[in-house]
């Protein structure tokens, strides 16, 4: 080769760097084609870039946000295209504002979340997990990004969605601070530099919708912390709308921010079919085959899921939503593809995941540390020990954590699990896994731990569990009875607790002097444990002296939908009170069998007025109801035809209109075309939702109040007087003095207000609607107090 500089030419060097020129080049000219896709992708990226960078700071934060919706939305692991099936919430409406003319309790559907929040600045959406509180916080930025949401002249609002365990504000820094640096630890780095200026300013033209996730999983001693900083920043920022989201159990501390408590309501059959159609046109499921799918889940009504529930169900083709065989299929899809690439197996995962979930729970914690994770899998698999497994014990952790896992990463050094179900069955299932259910035992009230005690009721031995249940006294709403019903819904029906469990439930139901609320909550339960004696046990109440019993039982045998219950319902039709009559109507709506159908349409045509009247309401519920009640108004019998009438106007579809404005120019009888009046008014009423009445009750400036005192001699003066005038006016006052003084209890009343509003609840002397009014109160200030009412 010569020395070192010099140069020499030589023949074999040569010919092998020509065979590799023309190998390159060959390679080359056969790459042309992807090369240049690749070009093409690259450059395309490179303007996409570009056009980012020439874009506002406000647009590019609006198209991030519509990126990561579906990191948000825990069961986007399962099928990133449940993003696109977000529903409007429907919450449970508050108590009517307080007056002397209250006729009922709010009534089913519940009110729209797009209507609670253009009504109110600062709204509190609790309920327990899976009741779709995160699914309600990006359904509103879904609506804000798409110009839907607004309020006053604001025509474009801007949503900053918080998880509110890792917010750390600086009590000396200003408000949005915290705010600001939240944010940053979430966006692009592109966005990072203009931020500050954009949260800032649109903090100050009262644009922005803050959206706080999580506030239960805060830990206590931090709650107070957060709602300082949110308190400093609406006071420092007064228009800024707030929707906060969390589980009862705060309710006392927001509301002392002027927070709006509202629950989110759990899907009813409706809302499963919306959301069901919805998923079959996203994933190309026939309609027909999805309405057949539903049906397989057998679900008893009056139907009340959690979302959560319905849509892992609904994705994974589960026939039971709710149970653990759901949430074992959902951890066996989340550990697909584990074997063969790590230590782990789907098992070791199995395991490494439930020692997790239980520990969190144990000490009240929300986020999982990387340390954490660390001596889990090591205790398990101890070859991943470091030094010498350290490459393996990373990797391991990563395959825990990848996208579509069970454990979703903050940072490097801290996680959560991706859904509080999933945590909580895990949780169960390594309690079950142990046999030892003692560790259960001290947690029997605690909310947090009311779902693992549901799963672990399928998965365990309850042996001890149930003796304390069932002999420690329960509170005024029976919470630990109506827990323990859910406990049978999931249990097998040879468990041998269960036939303990059911005569409690019996027992409770059969309990003289309860609110009717309370007696139909404990028909709920009943027929949602599809026990049996359930059948049996409401036809001996159809007997029992007390209408109200007979009333609950009519109801539950119509929520059970059994032909062979539909004599009793006759039999019941000739009840002496009219209102267990009215109920058998209600029952024979709700049990949608072709039978009770007939018996319904039978019912319209010859039965007393009234009664027609609810039959013909009743028939709605059916699918062949309004085809029914349109031809019903073609009768002979114009009282047929006026009951027909009024059932139409709860039909909110446009045809319906038509067909009333005919009926009043046209029908031969003055009784009917007056009735369709009526009912065209009350159409359009039924078509808008009236407005929420959310003025704070002052209660010394409440006009029923100041009247009933005059009447009595008395003067109201400052709030102390007032007060005072307020339990006297709920101790003598007539009925609708009553109602309104509990009404106006529940929005500004205290401990004090538990005792008095209890004895009206559970006295049976008392009219039914003032019991029932009462008992919604003392659950209204029992959450705001955090009081246990016995």
């Amino acid at each position: 080769m010569g020395f070192l500089g010099s140069w020499r030419f030589d023949p074999l060097s040569a010919l092998i760097g020509a065979a590799l020129a023309s190998l390159g080049a060959g390679l080359l000219y056969g790459s042309r084609r992807p090369l240049r896709r690749l070009y093409e992708g690259a450059r395309g990226r490179l303007n996409q870039a570009r056009q980012r960078l020439r874009l506002s700071a406000e647009t590019q934060y609006r198209h991030w946000l519509l990126e990561q919706l579906p990191t948000w939305i825990a069961w986007s692991a399962l099928d990133p295209r449940l993003a696109h099936c977000l529903l409007e919430p429907l919450l449970s409406p508050p108590l009517p504002y307080p007056s002397t003319q209250v006729q009922g309790l709010p009534s089913e559907p519940g009110l729209p979340l797009g209507q609670a929040v253009q009504a109110a600045s600062r709204v509190f959406l609790y309920g327990p997990p899976g009741s779709g509180r995160t699914g309600a916080l990006c359904w509103l930025i879904q609506e804000a990004l798409a110009g839907r949401l607004r309020w006053k002249d604001r025509t474009s609002i801007l949503p900053f969605y918080i998880r509110l365990p890792l917010l750390a504000p600086d009590p000396l820094a200003p408000p949005e601070t915290a705010l600001v640096e939240a944010m940053s630890g979430m966006v692009p780095l592109i966005l990072r530099a203009r931020l500050d200026s954009m949260i800032r300013a649109s903090l100050r033209d009262g644009a922005v919708l803050l959206l706080l996730d999580e506030l239960e999983e805060v830990p206590p001693s931090r709650r107070s912390e957060i709602l300082r900083w949110l308190g400093k920043l609406l006071e420092s920022y007064p228009e800024t709308h707030v929707v906060l989201a969390g589980d009862e159990s705060v309710t006392r501390l927001v509301e002392e921010l002027r927070f709006l408590p509202l629950a989110l309501a759990p899907w009813s059959e409706s809302m499963v079919q919306l959301f069901a159609e919805r998923w079959a046109q996203l994933s190309g499921i026939p309609a027909s085959e999805m309405k057949t799918y539903l049906k397989t889940w057998e679900v008893p009504r009056p139907v009340r899921l959690r979302p959560a529930d319905v849509a892992a169900a609904v994705v994974l083709r589960r026939d039971r939503p709710g149970g653990p065989e759901l949430y074992d299929a959902v951890l066996d899809r989340m550990l697909q593809g584990i074997p063969g690439k790590t230590m782990l197996t789907p098992s070791t995962a199995r395991l490494i995941l439930g020692q997790l979930a239980l520990q969190l729970f144990n000490e009240e914690r929300f986020v999982i540390t990387l340390e954490d994770m660390e001596q889990a899998l090591i205790r398990s698999i101890p070859e991943l020990a470091p030094p010498g497994g350290r490459r393996n014990l990373d990797r391991a952790i990563e395959m825990l954590t990848d996208p579509g896992r069970p454990v979703v990463p903050i940072d490097e050094q801290r996680g959560c699990f991706r859904h509080s179900l999933l945590q909580a069955y895990l949780a169960a299932w390594a309690l079950a896994q142990s046999g030892d259910n003692t560790a259960l035992m001290p947690h029997l009230d605690n909310p947090r731990w009311a779902d693992v005690f549901t799963f672990y009721a399928a998965l365990g031995p309850m042996s001890g569990i149930i003796d304390r249940a069932l002999t420690e006294p329960d509170d005024a709403f029976h919470t630990r009875l109506l827990r323990m019903a859910r406990w049978i819904t999931v249990a097998s029906p040879q468990a041998p607790w269960r036939p303990q469990g059911m005569a409690a439930l019996g027992r409770a139901f059969l309990k003289p002097g309860l609110p009717m609320v309370l007696r139909l909550q404990l028909a709920e339960a009943l027929v949602a444990t599809r026990d049996r004696g359930v059948p049996v046990l409401f036809h001996k109440a159809l007997r029992h002296p007390d209408p109200e019993i007979r009333m609950a039982a009519i109801r539950g045998l119509g929520w059970l939908g059994q032909e062979s219950d539909l004599p009793f319902l006759e039999q019941a039709l000739t009840d002496p009170e009219p209102e267990v009559r009215r109920a058998v109507i209600a029952a024979l709506g709700e049990h949608r069998t072709e039978t009770a159908m007939k018996r319904l349409v039978l019912l319209l045509l010859e039965a007393e007025e009234p009664l027609r009247r609810a039959a013909a309401e009743a028939l709605r519920a059916y699918p062949d109801g309004p085809q029914l009640l349109q031809e019903a108004t073609e009768e002979a019998d114009w009282r047929t035809r006026r009951a027909a009438v009024f059932a139409l106007a709860l039909i909110p579809e446009d045809w319906v209109k038509a067909r009333l404005e005919a009926i009043a120019r046209e029908d031969r009888e003055w009784l009917v075309r007056s009735a369709a009046q009526d009912a065209l008014t009350l159409w359009e009423k039924n078509r808008q939702p009236p407005a929420l009445d959310l003025r704070p009750v002052v209660v010394e400036q409440q006009g029923w109040l100041i009247e009933w005192a005059v009447q009595e001699g008395e003067a109201i003066g400052e709030r102390s007087s007032a007060i005072h005038s307020l339990y006297r006016a709920l101790e003598r006052g007539n009925e609708g003095v009553r109602r309104a003084a509990i009404l106006t209890l529940a929005r500004v009343g205290d401990q004090e207000a538990l005792a008095p509003l209890r004895i009206l609840a559970f006295d049976p002397r008392i009219d039914r609607l003032t019991r029932d009014l009462a008992f919604r109160a003392l659950e209204v200030i029992a959450r705001r107090t955090g009081a246990r009412v016995l």
